[in-house]
């Protein structure tokens, strides 16, 4: 795995749907409190000023996402 520094870093968020802005595929996220999440990152501009949101399996909010990285697929 190569983890990634999400201040120097984002995923990609490229997915389109019932929801405001793009999302990014499921990746593993470690946070600034030593937790591991498989998340999903939302982004999108509203008003001119970015936002960029991570959200678990149940869609909670994940706060202090630190570094992620891809998750494999087994096909």
């Amino acid at each position: 795995m190569i983890w990634k520094d999400f201040n120097i870093q984002k995923p990609l968020a490229y997915k389109r749907g019932g929801w405001d802005g793009l999302k990014s595929d499921k990746i593993l996220v470690y946070t600034v409190y030593d937790r591991y999440y498989i998340a999903t990152m939302y982004e999108r501009i509203i008003a001119g000023k970015e936002f960029c949101d991570f959200y678990d399996t149940q869609d909670c909010e994940i706060i202090g996402v630190r570094y992620w990285t891809e998750i494999d697929s087994p096909f």
